[in-house]
Formats: C-alpha cells, structure tokens, sequence
C-alpha cells in the first residue's frame, strides 16, 4: 500500500497506527449514541465499583445518561469517560474510566448479539481520519476454566478484521496476552492458527498490556523461549511482539524500570509501548510523588543485582559505578529474607545522575538490537505522570538512536487522533516536519507480518 510519492511531511505517520486499543478507539459521543436506548438496562457494576475505588464516590451511569440525553451534550459522560491530566499517573483511574465502555461492549455482546457495531465505529472513525494500515490490539477475559471462549473470542475478532481490510485501509490485529497466563493463552493461539489458517495474515502478533506492575518480564522468559522455538519451525507463521513497559512503575525503583524495558528487549519483543522510564528524567520520576520508586521487593532488587554483575563492564563503560564486591555482600544479607519484603534506599544527586547514564545504556541497547519505542504522547503525559510537555521522554527519545513511532493508544478515552498526537510532537520538540520526518523514518518499516522489515 504505498503512498504516492512527493507526500505531505509526516503523512506516513499520521496515516500508520501502530498502537492502538481497539476499545479504546470509542469516544464519549460513541457512547451516548451505543447507551441512549439501553442505558436503563445495563449492568453497570463493574464500572461502578472500579470508579469508586479509584476516585471514592459512586457515580450513577443512569443518571449520567438522562442527563447528557436531556441537555443534548457530552459533558456528563465526558467527565466519568474522558482520562485527562487532573487524572494522571494512576492506571487504577484509568481502568476505572475505560470500563464504563466496557460495560456499554459487554451489553452489545452478551445482551444484544451485536458486538460487530462497536467495532465497526471504531473502524469508521480511523477510516475517515485517513488511517491507511492499522495495528489493533484487543484483550479479551480469560478463565483457565473455559479456555475455548478465548479462541472463539479471537477468532471471531480477527475474522471481522480480515473482512474490513482493504487495500486503502489495511488492517492487522495482535492478540492481548494476560501477563498471569502469557504461555497458556500463546498456546491457545496458536491453536486458532492451527484451525484457521486463513487467519494467519491478518493475526501477525501479540500484546503485553493493561496493569505492569507485579509482572516482571522475567515472568515471561518460557513464553519467549516457546515462541522463538516455533517462528524458527514455522516462520510462514511467525509472530512478534509488542510489550507495554516502563509506563507506571511506581512499585520499584528506577534503576529496575529502566532494567525491565532492556529486559523486554533483550527477551525477544520488538516494538516496546510507552517506556516513560527510559526518557523521563530521574529527578522529575522522584518527584511525582512522595518518596517515589524509594522501596521496592526484595526479589526486584535481588534481579537488579544480578543485572547489575552481569552487566558490569559496559554499565561502567556508559559512566554507571558498579561495586561489584558490594553489590555481592548486600545479595548474600537480601538472600536470606522474604522476596516480597520490602528494601528501601533514598535517592541523591549522584544516584539520579546514574540513572540518566542507565537510560542512555538501555537505550543503546535498544538502538543495536532495533528495539522500536511506542510513544503515546497524550497517554503519556496523563498515565504515565509526566508534568509537562518539557518533560516528555519523547525528547530524550528523539535525542537517541532508538527507533521511534507514535501512536495514539486510547484516542477515544484521550479524546485525541493519531494526526493530533504527530503534531504534538513536532509543535513541543520545535522541529520542523521534514526534520521530523527525518528522525521517525517510515513507521510501515515497523509492521508486523511476514512483509515486516528487519
């Protein structure tokens, strides 16, 4: 699907989306018109709940939607759906906001059989952006008890993808893991591949998504060692994958943030979403909050240790101290306590200045190994708690030798558009778009698929 030539600058990247939710694509004025008939009949609960634990007030939906349909305007939902910065940096919030379309998808599933009427708004609203080849990502509930929804689940999914593609809106799906299950749902995905072989150029790769923080990516070490296995057996087959990580990691500290988006890397994904760890810089990340990334488990300093010995020489080489005499007297006392106990140790100057020079070595590493970064620009400032537009770790990116797309993640929730989040970019770097363009290079490099670039 080439563009012709002599195209607009940055027209490949505000027409090529990379990362995107496809739930995520509704927008509140979708969910006015997908409620107005049933808001009065549908279950509720789980937003209800989820948004009182994370704002702790109990909203009324149907109220919300009498309302918005009296007044003939969007506010009432936009204030309990739209995530914005006086929201930011708690994925609990955002969950809390995203389920209220998750409860509108699951009446049109279950209640009504037609759940291809959400999908089809979210596609309508990428084609009349001008989108050209689309990524969408889709996670779907999973229960060990009836693994059989899943696959039905993704097939059914992937089925209605294949039929919307065209060769003016090309669109390709990665299927969502969950981080708790990654090798018994990859297994069950090959088995849809297995019995729907015609499914194979449309399905292309997998997700790592939703909460990160408690799943490490050592947690997924066998479920990159099966799936290396079988693209080397079947490479007409292969899959990639796309890893969320380093976008909230108020659980550990830096240095390990910055470990787990090498760590992804080095374990096979990519393309990386968000990493806000490894351009955010370590004085704004400790001030967000108080005492921020101080304490984390036993178990994840133990892993930065053992980071740490192993990567010795070249973290030195990049400006790191590394006491390897020091690091080994502290892993012998750490042995011998509870990995979920807590070790908590203060930041100064210098151990910010270390961090800085750990982004600079990750990303490096990145670099070489062609490890594409996903920044989500808007997504990030409001989830990942970055302050200010000056503070973005897109800068930090762009400064790097690191692959770089932009995506829009939730453009629904975020109320933003792919073209929105591109320009973003280029108004807060002071680039201009031919230099812009320059430095991001084609994103279609980064498909995934058998026609994907390496």
């Amino acid at each position: 699907m080439p563009l012709s030539d002599g195209q607009p600058p940055l027209q490949a990247a505000k027409t090529c989306e990379l990362h995107v939710h496809l739930y995520g694509g509704l927008f509140a004025a979708d969910l006015l018109a997908l409620g107005r008939d049933y808001y009065e009949k549908i279950d509720w609960s789980l937003f209800v709940d989820s948004f009182e634990r994370a704002y702790s007030k109990r909203p009324d939906p149907v109220a919300l939607f009498r309302e918005a349909l009296h007044r003939q305007c969007l506010d009432p939902i936009e204030a309990h759906y739209v995530y914005g910065a006086e929201d930011g940096g708690d994925f609990a919030r955002f969950q809390a906001k995203f389920n209220m379309a998750i409860c509108i998808y699951r009446h049109w599933w279950k209640g009504l059989d037609k759940v291809e009427e959400i999908w089809r708004r979210v596609l309508a609203h990428h084609r009349r952006e001008g989108l050209r080849y689309v990524e969408y990502r889709v996670m779907a509930p999973y229960d060990h008890a009836h693994p059989e929804a899943f696959v039905q689940f993704h097939q059914l999914m992937a089925r209605f993808l294949q039929q919307a593609s065209d060769p003016g809106f090309e669109v390709r799906y990665l299927i969502s893991l969950p981080r708790w299950a990654p090798l018994e749902c990859y297994r069950l995905v090959q088995r849809l591949l297995d019995e729907n072989e015609d499914l194979i150029p449309t399905v292309v790769g997998l997700d790592f998504c939703h909460f990160e923080e408690g799943y490490p990516p050592a947690s997924t070490r066998a479920f990159f060692r099966r799936l290396r296995r079988d693209n080397e057996l079947r490479p007409e087959r292969a899959l990639d994958v796309a890893y969320h990580v380093g976008e909230v990691y108020f659980d550990k500290s830096l240095e390990s943030a910055v470990r787990w988006c090498h760590e992804a890397a080095e374990l096979g994904a990519r393309r990386l979403g968000h990493c806000t760890a490894l351009g955010l810089d370590p004085e704004v990340a400790a001030a967000r909050r108080s005492q921020a990334h101080e304490c984390e488990r036993v178990s994840e300093r133990l892993a930065q240790i053992a980071y740490d010995l192993h990567h010795e020489a070249a973290l030195q080489d990049c400006g790191v101290p590394v006491d390897a005499q020091a690091l080994m007297r502290e892993r012998g006392s750490l042995s011998a306590r509870p990995g979920d106990a807590l070790v908590c140790r203060a930041y100064d100057p210098q151990r910010l200045e270390a961090v800085r020079r750990r982004q600079d070595f990750a990303l490096g590493r990145l670099a070489a190994l062609g490890t594409v970064v996903e920044t989500c620009p808007t997504s990030n400032l409001r989830i990942g708690a970055v302050p200010d537009a000056k503070d973005h770790p897109v800068h930090r990116f762009l400064a790097s030798d690191v692959r770089l797309a932009i995506g829009a993640d939730d453009p629904g929730l975020f109320d933003c558009t792919l073209a929105d989040e591109v320009n973003w970019v280029q108004r807060h770097t002071g680039l201009t778009a031919d230099a812009l363009q320059a430095r991001l290079g084609d994103p279609r490099h980064y498909r995934f698929g058998p026609r994907r670039a390496r």
